[in-house]
């Protein structure tokens, strides 16, 4: 019986046009019906998560940063997994060496160098789920941030990590060489108490080694009197495997690598084709 289910974003509930399909929504809305924990768990910060989700209309619970933060619905902190001040000059230098362009996740905030670097992140996305990128959405949904505030472009990350560098939950390296990317994560993986992943090709994601979906909706099911076993994940790539891996039902979108859809139980529909209402109504019409 599930009572939970855990939902990635990019990808999965986020249509190409990174919208919230009206049938997803409904599945979602029934699943809270039936007494259904719903949580969104992703690798975006709270305030690039909360506005899709809340101008969609849904009340949910946040797991953010790939597990580095957890937020209810009000947007309240419950808690938060930093990286290290040491690590994260380790982390930055690697990427430097590898002129791999990375942002820094503070808070509710996230820092560039580069404004385009966000967006061509999200264009790389869509390419590698063979989706044509909305790349006039993507831009507008970006400079709506940087306009709220929620993404800033500095000119250097030496001050920000001198004075707030054990107060960083993520840092997102994007690139478009494949070697570049592989030989920084070769070395990332041999240094202790760090999580590295992706959620496309083009990307490292770079967190506390407790700050993992997996993780996160563990403990967040736990809260909730839940056991995984009664839990329902539903994602598309890499970034997700750590959830996958303990939950009873795991579901991977139709877009997904290979890889994902060989970790998962079941695998769905793509994210532009409704793949997380489906795979919600299926698993309510089973429980009837």
């Amino acid at each position: 019986m599930i009572r939970l289910i855990a939902i990635d974003m990019d990808g999965t509930i986020l249509s190409p046009d990174h919208s919230i399909s009206t049938k997803n929504k409904e599945a979602i809305l029934e699943a809270q019906s039936n007494g259904i924990e719903v949580v969104i768990a992703t690798g975006r910060s709270f305030s690039e998560a909360f506005e899709p989700i809340n101008s969609s209309g849904l009340t949910v619970s946040y797991i953010c940063l790939n597990g580095a933060e957890v937020r209810n619905p009000f947007g309240e902190l419950i808690s938060a997994t930093h990286i290290t001040k040491d690590d994260v000059r380790k982390i930055t230098s690697i990427l430097d060496t590898e002129t791999i362009d990375y942002q820094l996740f503070i808070d509710t905030i996230v820092y560039t160098k580069d404004i385009e670097a966000p967006i061509d992140a999200f264009i790389q996305l869509a390419k590698a789920a063979n989706q044509i990128p909305p790349i006039d959405e993507i831009r507008k949904e970006v400079m709506g941030r940087v306009e709220q505030g929620t993404l800033q472009e500095v000119d250097s990350f030496d001050d920000l990590i001198q004075q707030r560098g054990n107060e960083i939950y993520k840092i997102f390296g994007t690139s478009l060489h494949r070697q570049h990317l592989d030989n920084a994560r070769n070395i990332l993986h041999t240094l202790p108490g760090l999580a590295v992943s992706s959620s496309g090709a083009g990307n490292l994601e770079i967190t506390h080694a407790l700050a993992q979906k997996g993780i996160a909706v563990e403990q967040y099911a736990k809260s909730k009197g839940v056991s995984m076993e009664s839990v329902m994940v539903i994602g598309d790539n890499y970034n997700d495997l750590s959830m996958m891996k303990r939950a009873g039902r795991s579901v991977a979108m139709g877009n997904a690598p290979a890889e994902i859809k060989a970790a998962c139980t079941v695998t769905t529909t793509s994210n532009a084709h409704d793949g997380v209402g489906l795979a919600i109504e299926a698993i309510l019409q089973l429980q009837k």
